[in-house]
């Protein structure tokens, strides 16, 4: 399994599946463009990507995280 380091907005780091990914879209909120993805777990992380080009590049590079 592979696993990937995301960062949300608060600065808190998740570690996901990338598997598990559902939807990566982009939404206004509070005046600015966030991008938002969802887990098939139900789980929503806003993150810090400015574009969902970005966070899709991201995701597809990632190296995988390695479990010490």
């Amino acid at each position: 399994m592979r696993i990937i380091s995301i960062t949300n907005k608060h600065g808190d780091i998740s570690l996901i599946n990338p598997n598990q990914i559902t939807r990566i879209w982009d939404e206004q909120f509070q005046g600015e463009t966030q991008v938002l993805i969802t887990l098939s777990c139900g789980h929503l992380i806003r993150t810090k990507f400015t574009t969902v080009d970005h966070a899709l590049d991201y995701i597809q590079r990632a190296s995988s995280h390695s479990m010490t």
